[in-house]
């Protein structure tokens, strides 16, 4: 769905798309594996990323600022842009376009997608104002953001960090 057309997706449409999409079982076939340990592995990654996903979610939803067009423009921006909202009947729809392993990836799709519109929903709305330091030594010039006057990049990765932990930080913001 390009981003200058008119849309009948809403936020609350895209979010239960994604829902349902997330939600859905990775029909992971046991024939792939050698054996069960492998197989078991495979699907704690899989269960991982669908609490992380709905964790992501959820934070999306809480956003108010985080608009439909926040997220229909984070799609061809993130997990890169196999994860795609289309239209299907003048309804809006989730089309995802395996790499390797469909079971195996396309979760990490929804969750790319959710983390890139909460990264530029915090670059554009929870950034504090910026202060600018000037570097004597390299002669620059640059903003420092936060009571630690950290880089913009820096700010925004520790937001996330106290958001979510160490481990969602870790897969989907570092």
């Amino acid at each position: 769905m390009k981003t200058n057309e008119k849309s009948p997706a809403n936020k609350a449409a895209i979010i239960s798309l994604l829902r349902a999409f997330v939600n859905q079982r990775p029909r992971l076939e046991y024939a792939n594996y050698g054996n069960a340990q492998t197989y078991r592995a495979e699907l704690r990654g899989i269960t991982r990323q669908r609490a992380d996903a709905l964790i992501l979610l959820r934070a999306v939803e809480l956003r108010e600022s985080l608009t439909a067009q926040d997220l229909i423009e984070a799609f061809p921006r993130a997990f890169c842009g196999r994860l795609q909202l289309t239209e299907n009947k003048g309804k809006p729809a989730l089309e995802y376009c395996a790499g390797q392993y469909y079971p195996t990836e396309y979760r990490a799709a929804a969750c790319a997608v959710l983390a890139r519109a909460l990264w530029v929903w915090v670059s554009e709305h929870a950034m504090p104002q910026g202060r600018l330091v000037h570097n004597s030594e390299t002669g620059d010039t640059f903003e420092r953001y936060g009571p630690k006057d950290l880089r913009a990049w820096d700010f925004i990765r520790a937001f996330f960090k106290r958001e979510f932990g160490k481990g969602i930080f870790s897969r989907w913001f570092n």
